[in-house]
């Protein structure tokens, strides 16, 4: 080998030591790099679990969004034993805060439409009654026949059942003897007296009452 062969030789050898410094150096920046990614991953999804396992929640969206935020966290896959132990104690505390938002907000819309029904049958009560008042205030025979006949057309048959309370003392409950909506409502236009005050009434599927439920003034 001659003397320009030997220094090319050096010089090669030199590049490829310098390359492949450099290459080792470049993969030890990606990996410390990706080390440091990973603890910072790490790390803010740990403080964000801590912050939702102690979160009281009183909307379903603010929950949804946090649920999503657990997913994501989940799909990391990461090897660090709190997070591991936060991921299961984060679960946890979101299903059965869902559960009781849940049941909470159930018990909120059930309590708005009872009082909802409540009001709309107090001011079917007040119709009803209006209606048999009509009765017994009619100036005619022929007037207090229009009042029965607009009355009757609330109930589901003229043999709606018709039962007025002269006893209640808790669990025991008398009544009148029993009668129908029909010979109730004439039974006003004879007597011209007041009505019974309306205690209860049910209805049927079509908004009829099928049961009217009376108390003595």
């Amino acid at each position: 080998m001659n003397k320009t062969s030997i220094i090319t030789a050096l010089l090669m050898a030199v590049v490829m030591s310098v390359s492949f410094t450099g290459c080792k150096s470049q993969k030890k920046i990606a990996a410390e790099k990706a080390q440091q990614e990973l603890l910072a991953k790490t790390q803010k999804a740990v403080a964000d679990m801590e912050a939702m396992a102690s979160k009281e929640y009183t909307s379903l969206d603010e929950l949804a969004a946090d649920e999503a935020r657990l997913n994501e966290i989940k799909s990391y896959n990461l090897e660090d034993a709190t997070a591991k132990d936060l991921i299961a104690k984060t679960e946890a505390h979101l299903a059965s805060s869902r559960k009781a938002l849940e049941e909470k907000l159930a018990a909120e819309q059930k309590a708005k439409e009872e009082a909802a029904q409540a009001k709309a049958q107090e001011a079917q009560k007040r119709d009803i009654y209006y209606l048999m008042d009509n009765i017994t205030g009619a100036g005619n025979t022929q007037e207090a026949n229009l009042m029965i006949t607009e009355a009757m057309a609330l109930f589901a048959s003229p043999d709606v059942p018709v039962l007025i309370e002269i006893y209640n003392d808790g669990d025991i409950v008398d009544y009148d003897r029993p009668t129908t909506a029909q010979k109730y409502l004439d039974k006003l236009k004879d007597v011209q007296g007041k009505p019974n005050k309306i205690k209860e009434f049910k209805k049927d599927a079509n908004g009829k009452i099928t049961e009217l439920i009376l108390t003595k003034q």
